[in-house]
């Protein structure tokens, strides 16, 4: 239910235009309506982990890796 609370999130300035802002959940477009209900406009966005697992800065958009037997327990899925 999207009427619900989310977990608290922390936000760290690191430029006047700039923040990293960590969340623990993920609701649709939560990031962008976060920033739109204080009067801002989300330019870009850059995920850096999904729970565990770090996400290589060295991969293109759209391009992915497979995944470690480690980082495939950490999300609860069965390994092969």
């Amino acid at each position: 239910n999207e009427k619900d609370l989310t977990k608290p999130a922390v936000l760290e300035v690191i430029t006047p235009t700039e923040v990293r802002l960590t969340i623990s959940e993920g609701r649709y477009h939560q990031v962008k309506r976060m920033f739109a209900a204080v009067g801002n406009h989300v330019v870009g966005l850059h995920r850096e982990r999904i729970g565990a697992i770090e996400l290589d800065p060295d991969l293109a958009p759209g391009e992915y890796r497979p995944l470690t037997e480690e980082e495939i327990a950490s999300v609860g899925l069965p390994s092969h």
